[in-house]
């Protein structure tokens, strides 16, 4: 690059060396993807229409229905305000990164972001979350021409790491001013859903064709940085991948030279030079995995059956063959070192590796190996990290770091991925997880930029780091939820042991009508558990329900004198006046309390009145009225015992077993394996446990409510098979399959044991 004397920084074309204005070509860019808008926003919006009023299988609601028919009115206005905030955003990004002569006198509003998603209502996380997984799939569809434009914008701005939020010409971009437009309008939730899918499947799966050519156009004016070629996929023909070479072996700015079949590796003679020493005592542990790991059989899988003869192959030329592999794409399937000695082979020979080499090889091998073993991660995460072999195989032998130190950025990189998969499952990683798929992209990351410096896992660790620490406040926010809802069910539950325990103090060594027994539990207890729940707001309630139950059941007793016959008399009108009203409060059926008064008028009256009082012609069934006594003895403090009593012979019945100890020693973050009623195997961590009822809480990734059991039910689970306790990671990764490592060192056995 040069820098000419004049106010636009000019790049010089690789054929011609001459200048190329930065402001012409993004502005040359933007006028391509205004073309493509235009031609795709009237199918957006007509799509939904259709959607809307033709479709069969979904009826949709009288909202969507009207939103439709202003949307046919909004349609243009909409596509030209959209369209002009896209070229806007282009602008400023052009002026942000000194492609502008002057500053525009427009600001974009400030696109939704994860960092203030904790401080959102759950629907409006739920949305986010949503547009995030329709910019990830979007991403994936033009993953290759994303990359490429990326690499060139990085190339003419003078950047390092243009984020996929910064590309203008990116689905995250357009997305967000697509939403952010689209939210102005008051459209129900219905509506909004379908025209972010619409604009996906019309506007944003289509984009391929316009980055294509964008990226010619850059192509055409000299742009030419270099590019890895990326990992071979189903998604990428053989003639993309000769393309991307092609490209490459025009660019006269790549350091050293493009020899067929291989990929250059500028920095790695020094960096292999300066750390390719192993101390003794580590070395030696190392010989000592790799003579284990061949002597086990599994070392022999996949060799390559070549003869080895000639000189010893030197360290840098075996990273540039791993580098080549790690570009063209690995085969997981086959072993590295049998992919080694086909690329090295010739007429069936290859030369010899340094000692040194040779060992590390067979370890990182027997390293991964043991990750594939680990039962803490699930399947798709053990195979996510298999694609890492080479490039770890890589670090080894340009850093004897990897293997003596625990803050190495490699081995942090991988106890960081480690760590967030531990909740990926087959069915959620289907539906959406975010985690998971920035966990894939910085995989793919690694796979395609991963040379020599290892430097580039510190920054993807400090990258991902940052993405947890939002998600993780998303994933506190819902947990917590979950968790005050399952509380608040057992407190409810506690509440009305409360109540009954109060009534049942009252009750204590007394002898009443049972309808009175009948209506106190049954109804009255409804009150006071209402009571006692909104103690905190008005404490007197309490008090006045219970004084209630005292008076009712002093109203129904036989009075000692005539006082207090007189007593009860004043006092009974305003007693039912309370009772009502206490009913009232629970929105107690009036129909359903009838028969209790009725019943409660007739035993007052034989019970208070004499004969001369009685009305005439009045008949009494107080004599057929059943009678219950309670001689029980009740505290309060009983009620505590009695849980805890209760607890314990539950708990009781458990079979004194490893599964009972298992169930009974969970820890809150420990994860679960269950199978729902499909048969698809789903994660699941603890989220709370009561000490109270012994009620367990697990969530899922997102902290959502996934499974609620007691402990004797899920012991039962665990020992019928239906779930699997998997603990919690309490190691590092690394930590953990090294330690596994030496314990096959020193046990002789070739299954290790990292359950």
């Amino acid at each position: 690059m040069e820098i000419l004397q004049s106010k636009v920084v000019p790049i010089r074309q690789a054929d011609n060396n001459m200048p190329m204005d930065k402001k012409k070509l993004i502005r040359s860019s933007s006028q391509l993807l205004e073309t493509h808008l235009q031609q795709r926003l009237p199918r957006n919006f007509s799509k939904v229409e259709d959607i809307v009023c033709h479709s069969e299988e979904v009826n949709y609601s009288t909202e969507a229905v009207d939103d439709i028919k202003v949307i046919k009115g909004l349609a243009k206005r909409l596509s030209a305000k959209f369209i002009d905030s896209v070229l806007k955003k282009i602008s400023m990004f052009s002026r942000e990164m000194g492609c502008e002569d002057e500053p525009s006198v427009f600001l974009v509003p400030p696109v939704a972001t994860e960092e203030g998603l904790s401080l959102l209502p759950i629907d409006e996380i739920e949305s986010q979350l949503l547009l995030e997984a329709y910019v990830s799939n979007c991403e994936k569809l033009v993953n290759k021409q994303l990359y490429a434009l990326r690499s060139r914008l990085e190339f003419i701005v003078g950047v390092d790491n243009l984020k996929a939020s910064e590309n203008p010409f990116g689905p995250s971009v357009l997305l967000n001013i697509y939403s952010d437009l689209i939210r102005t309008e008051p459209f129900s939730k219905e509506t909004l859903n379908l025209l972010f899918q619409c604009f996906c499947d019309v506007v944003l799966n289509d984009l391929a064709d316009v980055l294509d050519k964008i990226n010619e156009l850059f192509v055409s004016e000299g742009v030419l940085p270099k590019i890895p070629i990326k990992k071979s996929s189903p998604a990428f023909s053989e003639g993309v991948v000769n393309q991307v070479e092609s490209t490459q072996q025009q660019a006269p700015m790549q350091q050293g030279s493009m020899q067929q079949g291989s990929m250059p590796v500028s920095h790695a003679p020094s960096m292999a030079a300066n750390n390719m020493q192993l101390g003794d005592e580590l070395y030696n542990n190392l010989c000592s995995m790799a003579q284990v790991y061949r002597s086990s059989g599994d070392g022999s899988i996949g060799m390559e059956n070549l003869a080895v003869a000639g000189e010893q192959l030197p360290t840098n030329d075996l990273i540039s063959t791993l580098t080549n592999i790690q570009y063209s794409g690995a085969d997981t399937e086959k072993s590295v070192r049998s992919q080694l000695g086909l690329k090295i082979q010739v007429d069936g020979q290859r030369q010899p590796y340094a000692e040194q080499d040779d060992t590390l090889i067979d370890v990182v091998a027997m390293f991964f190996d043991v990750i594939l073993q680990d039962r803490h991660l699930p399947d798709v995460v053990r195979v996510m990290l298999a694609q890492l072999q080479i490039p770890i195989l890589k670090v080894a032998m340009i850093d004897k770091e990897f293997f003596a130190k625990k803050s190495h950025p490699a081995r942090q990189f991988l106890n960081a991925l480690s760590e967030a998969g531990l909740g990926v499952s087959d069915k959620n990683k289907k539906i959406r997880s975010v985690v998971f798929e920035k966990m894939e992209a910085l995989v793919e990351r690694v796979l395609m930029e991963f040379e020599d410096d290892v430097n580039v896992f510190t920054e993807l660790s400090d990258e991902f780091d940052t993405f947890m620490q939002q998600q993780q406040r998303q994933i506190d926010l819902i947990e917590g939820r979950s968790r005050t809802s399952t509380k608040s069910t057992e407190q409810l539950e506690l509440t009305k042991r409360k109540a009954s325990y109060e009534i049942a103090l009252r009750l204590n060594g007394k002898r009443i009508p049972e309808f009175v027994q009948v209506f106190l539990s049954e109804a009255w207890s409804d009150v006071l558990v209402l009571a006692l729940l909104r103690s905190e707001r008005e404490p007197a309630e309490v008090q006045a329900c219970i004084q209630i139950v005292e008076r009712l059941l002093k109203s129904v007793s036989q009075p000692a004198s005539v006082e207090g016959k007189n007593a009860t008399l004043a006092d009974l009108g305003r007693l039912l006046k309370d009772i009502k009203v206490g009913l009232d409060n629970i929105s107690y059926d009036f129909h359903e309390s009838a028969p209790f008064f009725k019943e409660l008028e007739s035993w007052h009256r034989q019970l208070l009145l004499s004969n001369e009082e009685q009305p005439e012609g009045l008949t009494s069934d107080v004599d057929d009225v059943s009678m219950v006594d309670f001689s029980e003895e009740l505290t309060m403090e009983s009620l505590e015992d009695s849980l805890l009593q209760e607890l314990e012979a539950e708990q009781s019945t458990m079979p004194d077993d490893k599964f009972s100890k298992r169930a009974n020693n969970m820890k809150v973050g420990d994860w679960i394996e269950y199978k729902d009623v499909d048969g698809v195997a789903l994660r699941a961590k603890l989220s709370w446990k009561s000490s109270v009822t012994s009620s367990c809480l697990f969530v899922d990734d997102r902290g959502g409510k996934a499974l609620e059991v007691d402990l004797v039910e899920f012991a039962n689970e665990l020992r019928e098979k239906r779930i699997s306790l998997l603990a919690q990671e309490k190691e590092p990764l690394v930590e953990r399959v090294l330690a596994g490592m030496k314990k096959l060192v020193k046990d002789g056995s070739s299954e290790p044991n990292l359950a």
